[in-house]
């Protein structure tokens, strides 16, 4: 596997070949697209996370935005993740966690004393990993309800974006016909996956992910959160990757 670079760019700077050439890997991994349908939901964003190897191809992206929301004394910054692909054969790599760690850090101190929301909208299980694996404080999860503030924001913040195809009671997204669902053949569990704790609470709660339908997640990011992402992605020697982990694992969630 080659090396992959990753750069974050505005959503106003990329040009209609940008705009081609990520559709055309998008639609490889997802039925029921449209070229209209992805254009819309990339000039929503702010920003998207180009992947390429070192043949200048593109291998993946993922597009974000972030903006101030809630009411006036209870403000807070939402990040909302996009439409997102890696290449079949680049994934496991970690270049695309690199780049969001960058982008999250930042939106940490740009919030101030603000609460930061990141939300994203589950179609397959590896979605829903990322965050639980990266985030701690993430919902839904299993045997855990969702703190009333975050329930709060994630109900409001969906509602508002989807109307009635967000589904209070079952925290799902669905719409009449599909807006874009996963190829089974990229998304459906191994056998080796399914005594995960996490794959099995999602499989239970969005069965019919494979038509298209997404589970409404969401996750308050905090400073010690960045304890667990600094080892992983950016430490190479192991006694000081090891005194982190110490320092990470001290800390109550």
């Amino acid at each position: 596997m080659s090396k992959v670079l990753h750069r974050r760019k505005n959503i106003s700077d990329l040009t209609l070949k940008n705009h081609q050439e990520m559709f055309d890997l998008f639609e490889q991994y997802y039925n029921d697209v449209s070229f209209e349908m992805f254009l819309s939901d990339l000039l929503e964003k702010d920003h998207v996370f180009i992947l390429r190897n070192e043949a200048h191809e593109l291998i993946g992206f993922s597009t974000i935005f972030r903006r101030r929301m809630g009411e006036k004394k209870k403000q807070y910054i939402a990040l909302f993740s996009g439409d997102t692909v890696i290449r079949k054969d680049y994934w496991g790599n970690k270049a695309l966690q690199k780049a969001f760690f960058f982008y999250i850090l930042e939106s940490k101190f740009l919030s101030g004393t603000r609460p930061l929301y990141w939300f994203l909208q589950s179609k397959g299980f590896k979605t829903y990993m990322m965050m639980r694996k990266n985030f701690r404080h993430s919902f839904p999860k299993a045997g855990r309800e969702i703190p009333r503030p975050l329930q709060k924001a994630l109900n409001e913040f969906y509602q508002k974006k989807y109307g009635e195809n967000f589904k209070v009671d079952s925290g799902l997204i669905q719409f009449p016909t599909s807006k874009g669902a996963a190829k089974i053949e990229h998304c459906k569990p191994e056998d080796k996956h399914l005594s995960n704790e996490d794959i099995q609470f999602f499989l239970k709660r969005n069965p019919e992910y494979f038509n298209g339908d997404e589970l409404a997640c969401i996750a308050e990011i905090r400073y010690r959160d960045f304890l667990f992402h600094i080892p992983k992605y950016f430490l190479k020697l192991p006694i000081i990757s090891k005194l982190f982990k110490r320092k990470a694992k001290a800390i109550s969630y």
